[in-house]
């Protein structure tokens, strides 16, 4: 059943899509199938046909927290991921813009690059920060009552018209990069 409320899906950028390729597809299955089958053929020792399962289950678990998109449901922002979705009630947020600023660094708990970044963040001037972010072109962030969170919506100035007419904050100018008059 699908969530009611608009959907943003959340596409991965061009720097995203070629480290999911290259890591994804290429360190985490390719290589480890390829020494696997050259670990069979060399030993003869059947039991090297299981050693890529650990990449393959790494690679798995990765995609399934990755961001997928963001709901605008009645009284909360879902995080869409394959798993462990996240909400944000709308009256935690307390504004939106799309003001660029540092983010990511220190203390990356979560995980970068390959679907994306995704998880708690700090930076000196930023603070502590959540991100939930498939590319780095079309940020949007949100000042919530315990702190920052980045996503990247695939249609980021109609998002936050959209979340900003649900949170009852003024209209905004496009040419203030997201912050209202």
């Amino acid at each position: 059943m699908a969530p009611a409320g608009r959907y943003y899906a959340a596409s991965l950028g061009t720097r995203q899509r070629l480290v999911a390729g290259i890591v994804a597809l290429g360190m985490g299955i390719l290589v480890p199938i390829l020494t696997s089958v050259m670990l069979v053929a060399t030993t003869g020792d059947p039991a090297f046909v299981i050693f890529p399962l650990p990449f393959l289950g790494a690679v798995w678990v990765i995609q399934g927290l990755a961001p997928t998109g963001f709901t605008l449901e009645d009284r909360a922002l879902r995080v869409e991921r394959r798993w462990l979705s996240r909400r944000v009630p709308y009256g935690s947020i307390r504004g939106v813009d799309r003001t660029p600023r540092p983010i990511g660094g220190l203390l990356a708990l979560g995980l970068n690059g390959l679907f994306g970044s995704h998880g708690p963040r700090w930076r000196p001037g930023t603070g502590l920060h959540y991100l939930a972010i498939t590319n780095t072109r079309d940020l949007v962030y949100l000042h919530t009552a315990v702190g920052l969170v980045v996503i990247s919506p695939s249609e980021p100035d109609a998002f936050v018209a959209d979340l900003r007419r649900r949170l009852g904050l003024g209209a905004i100018d496009p040419s203030s990069n997201g912050h209202a008059h």
